[in-house]
């Protein structure tokens, strides 16, 4: 039962925090219509790359793929794609910049990540692995939290651009889960991309910095 409350519990936070946080510069309809989207993409997405990963898992029955509750299975790196994917789409309907807005909800998200993985951790019995993925969600949301309010001051980060903060959390985030993968030997594919995924944040903060002169 406890499990269940803390999932719901996440959930909820995460639809008030972004309507708390970034009411400011966003439209409340659309800060609401987002965040409950976005958790719709959380999950179809984290639930069709985990089956897809381990095709044949649930074929017996095709409404297992839609039965979370009796058959569990998650692929959180699918999920984040799904939202950053989705996330993109609706910034350029809605004319949003999506690097300020990245910047804006990523103290949500992590948070939203931290419910996710306390549940799962008690739920796999306190696995060792679940709480290293459950330490660097907390390790980036703290450093997140102190680098957010004072890159602009960085001699070498030009433009001053929102955004630095999504960028940096990325790397800190795929740098730890590529050691952690390449460590444990968890998955070679999943190591690959997230090797990948630092060097597409630190491209992303030298294009966003503006650190070549033009």
């Amino acid at each position: 039962m406890i499990l269940g409350i803390i999932k719901v519990l996440g959930i909820l936070l995460f639809a008030y925090l972004i309507w708390r946080n970034l009411r400011e510069n966003y439209k409340d309809e659309e800060l609401t219509s987002y965040a409950w989207i976005a958790l719709l993409a959380f999950f179809i997405g984290g639930r069709l790359v985990f089956g897809l990963i381990h095709w044949g898992i649930w074929n017996n029955n095709w409404l297992d793929w839609l039965t979370p509750w009796s058959k569990p299975g998650m692929s959180y790196l699918g999920a984040y794609l799904s939202v950053f994917g989705t996330t993109w789409i609706l910034c350029k309907i809605r004319d949003w910049k999506i690097w300020a807005f990245a910047e804006d909800s990523l103290m949500v998200f992590l948070i939203f990540f931290g419910f996710l993985f306390l549940d799962e951790f008690i739920r796999s019995k306190f696995n060792l692995i679940t709480g290293l993925y459950g330490a660097i969600i907390l390790v980036t949301l703290v450093f997140s939290s102190i680098i957010r309010n004072k890159y602009r001051s960085f001699v070498w980060y030009k433009s001053g651009k929102k955004g630095f903060t999504f960028f940096f959390a990325n790397a800190i985030v795929c740098l730890m889960l590529a050691i952690m993968s390449f460590y444990f030997k968890i998955n070679l594919v999943y190591s690959i991309l997230y090797s990948v995924g630092v060097l597409v944040s630190l491209v992303g903060l030298f294009i966003l910095g503006e650190i070549y002169e033009k």
